[in-house]
C-alpha cells in the first residue's frame, strides 16, 4: 500500500482518488443549501470542505498563501476542479463500503503513527498542524481511514493485474528502446536552505540565519544524523524534502546545466554515500548534496540487463493498473446519483460565479441559494468536469 505524507494524504492529492470527501454529511447535516457544494447519493459534500482542500493545495505551493489571495475567476475554477476531485473520492468510498473493505483502528493507528514520523512532527506539531488546518484529530483519523479503504480498494483491484509475458517485455523493449538507454549520471540528495522568507517552521530568514543553520546541519551530519530523516525535517526545499531528500538521476548534460561544470565534475569524483560540506547556490540557497548513486560509462539497452527488464514489467503493470483504477472509478460513478449544487450556482449567475467565495471576502457580494429543485445533476456521460473524469 503506497504511503503518503501526513497532510497531503489528507488534503493535496485532488485528482488521484486516493483522498476521500470526509466527514458523510447527509440530508440536513449541514446548513443552507448554499453551503453545499454536492451530494453523492445522501452523502453531502460541504462547499467548506471544498475550499480547505483548495486553500491547502495552495499553501503547498506558497506557505503564506490563503483562499482570498484567489481572484473570483480563479476561485470558481479551483472550487470546480476540487469538488470534482471529492466527488470522485466519495464515489470510491461508498464502493469501498459497498464491497464491505474493512480497515482496523490499530491500520488506522499505524498509518497515522506512520505518517507524523516520516515528517518529523513533534506531537506538538502534529497538533498545530491540525488547528490550523480546521481539523480535530478525530476528523483527521476519519479521513485517514476513508484513504486507507480507498487504497485497500484500489490494492484488490491492482492485485488482479496478471505479470507481463516475456513476450508483451520483449514487444514493449523492441518499440521503446531509445527511452532504456542509460546515460552516464548521477543521483542525489538535497538539503537546502534559503534565506528569503518561505513561511515554513524553523524557517532561516537573512543570509546570517541560513549559514547558521546550514552549519547547525552540517554538524548534525558529521555526527551520524541519517541524511534523509534531516532533508525531510529541516530541508527549505519542499519538493525534494517530501521526498527525505532525493533529487533523483541527473544525466550528465542535465547535471551540468544544472549545477555547473566544476561542481558536475566534483559529483563523478566522489564515492556514493559521501557527503559535500554546505554549498553556496547561484539562487541564494545553500546545500549539502549526498552523491546516492553514479553512473560512470553509459549503457547500451540490451533486454538481458535486469535493470531494464524491471523497468520495463513495471511500466506495463502501472499502465495496466491505471486502466483498471480508471474503469472502476468510471463505473463507480455510472452508479451514483451526483448533484452538483456549485456547478448549478455558477450556471445560474455568470457575473458573480454563484457568489462561491468564502464569508469574509468583499470581493463578491453574499451567495444567494439555487432555486429549489435545481441541483446540477451529472452522469459520465453527460457532463466533463475541470477534472476530466466525467
Amino acid at each position: 500500500m503506497k504511503h503518503f505524507p501526513l497532510f497531503v494524504l489528507v488534503f493535496a492529492l485532488a485528482g488521484s482518488g486516493a483522498l476521500l470527501s470526509g466527514c458523510g454529511a447527509t440530508d440536513g447535516a449541514t446548513g443552507s443549501t448554499a453551503e453545499i457544494a454536492a451530494k453523492v447519493n445522501a452523502v453531502v459534500i460541504p462547499l467548506s470542505k471544498v475550499n480547505r482542500r483548495i486553500e491547502q493545495t495552495i499553501r503547498q505551493q506558497q506557505p503564506n498563501a490563503k483562499l482570498s489571495d484567489l481572484s473570483p475567476i480563479e476561485l470558481a475554477a479551483a472550487q470546480l476542479k476540487a469538488l470534482d476531485a471529492l466527488i470522485g473520492e466519495e464515489i470510491l468510498l461508498q464502493r469501498a463500503q459497498r464491497e464491505q473493505i474493512q480497515v482496523t483502528d490499530a491500520e488506522v493507528d499505524q498509518a497515522v503513527k506512520r505518517q507524523i514520523a516520516e515528517e518529523g512532527l513533534s506531537e506538538e506539531d502534529y497538533r498545530k498542524k491540525l488547528k490550523e488546518a480546521g481539523l480535530t484529530e478525530e476528523e483527521f483519523r476519519l479521513e485517514t481511514r476513508q484513504a486507507l479503504l480507498v487504497s485497500k480498494l484500489q490494492d484488490k483491484l491492482k492485485a488482479k493485474v496478471p505479470a507481463p509475458s516475456d513476450r508483451e517485455i520483449e514487444e514493449f523493449f523492441n518499440q521503446n528502446k531509445d527511452q532504456f538507454r542509460l546515460d552516464r549520471g548521477v543521483s542525489l540528495g538535497i538539503i537546502a536552505v534559503d534565506p528569503a522568507d518561505n513561511g515554513l517552521k524553523n524557517d532561516a530568514i537573512g543570509e546570517v540565519q541560513a549559514r547558521e543553520k546550514i552549519a547547525k546541519i552540517a554538524e548534525r551530519l558529521k555526527a551520524g544524523d541519517d541524511f534523509a530523516t534531516v532533508a525531510r525535517t529541516v530541508s527549505e526545499d519542499f519538493q525534494t524534502a517530501q521526498n527525505s531528500g532525493d533529487a533523483g538521476f541527473f544525466p550528465e548534460d542535465l547535471l551540468r546545466q544544472t549545477f555547473g561544470e566544476a561542481l558536475a565534475k566534483r559529483f563523478f569524483g566522489m564515492t556514493e554515500g559521501q557527503i559535500t560540506e554546505p554549498i553556496p547556490g547561484s539562487n541564494g540557497r545553500i546545500y549539502i548534496f549526498k552523491l546516492t548513486g553514479k553512473r560512470t560509462e553509459p549503457v547500451e539497452p540490451q533486454l538481458d540487463n535486469p535493470e531494464i527488464r524491471k523497468r520495463i514489467v513495471d511500466i506495463i503493470r502501472q499502465q495496466r493498473e491505471q486502466i483498471l483504477v480508471a474503469a472502476l472509478q468510471a463505473s463507480a460513478t455510472n452508479d451514483a446519483r451526483i448533484e452538483n449544487y456549485l456547478a448549478q450556482r455558477i450556471l445560474d449567475n455568470p457575473v458573480n460565479f454563484g457568489s462561491a467565495r468564502p464569508a469574509g471576502s468583499a470581493l463578491l457580494p453574499k451567495p444567494e441559494p439555487p432555486a429549489e429543485g435545481k441541483p446540477a445533476e451529472t452522469k459520465p456521460d453527460e457532463t466533463k468536469s475541470a477534472g476530466g473524469r466525467r
